[in-house]
């Protein structure tokens, strides 16, 4: 038998990598690297100026949108209609005030109610609020605001500062929920009476007891006082007549780009309290739209109307410039806008943000629909 001999070999070691190939391997890497880099960067860029640009497109629509909620109810006093006459209709004979008060002319204070103004009846803050009925709405500029603040008579010193150059709109009206004592707020999902100014008025004809209709009670109660202080019918001279809260607020640009409101209520004292609304808001602008002949439709358009055209306002065009919340790097906006037919200019050190303007038209159907 023969015998085969079995050979083994010793196999070769592994060829490692060389300096060049590890080089060329971690240039191609970096490249992917820098590659993936870059397109997070731009996608998150993008996707920053995205959500910048939405926020600045909402914060322009919300503004807009409520303004014009609010502005769409000037005029509205329940059953009271539009126009008062505060004289006849509030400071009749058997209430506490039976005159309208004195010593105010022209477009009242827009921070009526606090009692700081008239002075000398028997409840100022009523006195105040009774005269501001015939005065639904009104505007002026940041800086009138100021000075309104500054004295007291808004009794808020702590309130936002207004921006000089823009401009106010105050809105009065009644609450649109008919609210009573206990357990009409809950059924009418209103809020409760508190210890705050509602009025009521008077639906019944009576020659026995001297109403004629359209009368207006116009006091502060709480849930306990309500009952004695309004006791004013419907129609029907039986069912009590829908109750209905005060409404007092003024929306501005304060000096930090926020829209602000500052509206009436009862905190210790009669107060206008403070509350930020919308960031990024520079400039409130109005265009006032005045009916002279008395159809409904306007005959005029005035930045400024005089004191004897507030109660002909029929419409108003809110303009607002509302800007990113977020500077954008390496833009600068010198651009001179056209608001309300009036040239603006970007307020000094805001220039690195992108700015929107808009404008909305509001009827004023309290006022122009019973015209018609």
């Amino acid at each position: 038998m023969s015998m085969v001999r079995l050979s083994s070999s010793t196999p070769k070691q592994g060829q490692g990598f060389g300096i060049v190939e590890i080089m060329i391997a971690m240039a191609l890497g970096i490249v992917i690297i820098l590659g993936v880099t870059t397109l997070f960067t731009d996608t998150s860029r993008t996707l920053e100026d995205i959500n910048r640009s939405g926020r600045q497109l909402e914060n322009s629509l919300f503004s807009l949108e409520l303004l014009a909620t609010e502005l769409a109810m000037v005029g509205y006093w329940g059953e009271a209609g539009y126009p008062l006459d505060a004289e006849t209709q509030i400071f009749v004979s058997g209430e506490d005030l039976e005159s309208a008060p004195g010593g105010i002319s022209g477009v009242p204070s827009a921070c009526l109610g606090t009692g700081a103004i008239i002075d000398g009846t028997s409840d100022d803050a009523k006195a105040e609020l009774g005269y501001g009925m015939e005065f639904p709405v009104s505007s002026a500029t940041g800086a009138d605001l100021n000075s309104e603040i500054s004295s007291g008579v808004c009794n808020n010193s702590s309130a936002p500062v207004a921006r000089a150059t823009s401009e106010y709109v105050l809105i009065r009206r009644a609450s649109s929920c008919a609210t009573g004592v206990s357990p009409i707020p809950a059924n009418n999902s209103c809020r409760e009476l508190g210890d705050f100014y509602h009025l009521q008025t008077n639906g019944c004809y009576s020659e026995n007891l001297g109403l004629s209709g359209g009368e207006i009670k116009l006091y502060k109660v709480t849930a306990d006082t309500a009952s004695a202080l309004l006791p004013y019918t419907g129609y029907d001279c039986t069912s009590s007549a829908p109750i209905y809260r005060y409404i007092s607020r003024i929306y501005y640009v304060d000096q930090n780009d926020t829209l602000t409101r500052l509206y009436l209520e009862n905190d210790s004292s009669l107060k206008f309290k403070s509350e930020a609304l919308v960031d990024g808001v520079e400039l409130l602008r109005f265009e006032w739209f005045i009916d002279t002949s008395g159809d409904g439709e306007y005959d005029l358009v005035s930045r400024g109307p005089s004191a004897s055209q507030w109660s002909d306002i029929v419409a108003v065009r809110v303009w607002t410039v509302t800007r990113s919340s977020i500077e954008e790097s390496g833009y600068t906006d010198t651009n001179t806008y056209t608001i309300a037919g009036e040239s603006w200019t970007v307020p000094s050190g805001n220039e690195g943000y992108r700015r929107t303007v808009q404008s909305r038209t509001v009827e004023l159907i309290n006022i122009a629909g019973r015209r018609r």
